[in-house]
C-alpha cells in the first residue's frame, strides 16, 4: 500500500512539473524595443551636459566643410553656441527631472554638430554665395 502511494505521489509530481505553466515571465523579444528607465534619462542628461561645449567646434567645422572656412568660423561658431546652449539646457532639465516620466523622449534628438542652427547657417550661406 505504501509503495502504491509513493508511486502515485511521484507520478503527480512528475506530471505537475511537466504540465505546469512557466511562472517566470517570457524573455523579451527583439520586437519589443528597448527599455527606458530613470537611469536612461539621467545618463542622457549627464551626456548632454558633457557634450554641450563640443557643439561649438564641431558645428563650426561642419558648417565650414559645407560652405566656406570663414563662414564656418563665424556663422558656424554662432550656430554652435546656440546648439550648445540648447544641449546644455536639455541636459540640465533631464538631470533635474530624471525621476519624472517620460523616460523615452529626449529633448535633443540630433547628434553633436547637427543642430537646426547649423542647418540654418548652411542654408543661409550656401557654397555658391
Amino acid at each position: 500500500m505504501m509503495r502504491a502511494f509513493v508511486l502515485v505521489a511521484l507520478l503527480f509530481a512528475i506530471a505537475g512539473a511537466t504540465l505546469a505553466e512557466e511562472a517566470a515571465p517570457a524573455p523579451r523579444g527583439a520586437d519589443e524595443g528597448p527599455s527606458y528607465t530613470i537611469f536612461t534619462k539621467l545618463g542622457r542628461g549627464i551626456g548632454n551636459i558633457i557634450l554641450a561645449p563640443f557643439e561649438i567646434p564641431v558645428t563650426a567645422y561642419n558648417v565650414g566643410v559645407d560652405t566656406d572656412v570663414f563662414i564656418g568660423v563665424t556663422a558656424g561658431s554662432v550656430a554652435g553656441v546656440a546648439g550648445g546652449v540648447e544641449r546644455l539646457g536639455a541636459g540640465i532639465m533631464d538631470v533635474i527631472t530624471f525621476l519624472l516620466p517620460p523616460y523615452d523622449r529626449p529633448l535633443v534628438t540630433y547628434s553633436v554638430g547637427k543642430s537646426p542652427a547649423a542647418a540654418a547657417a548652411v542654408a543661409t550661406f550656401p557654397r555658391d554665395f
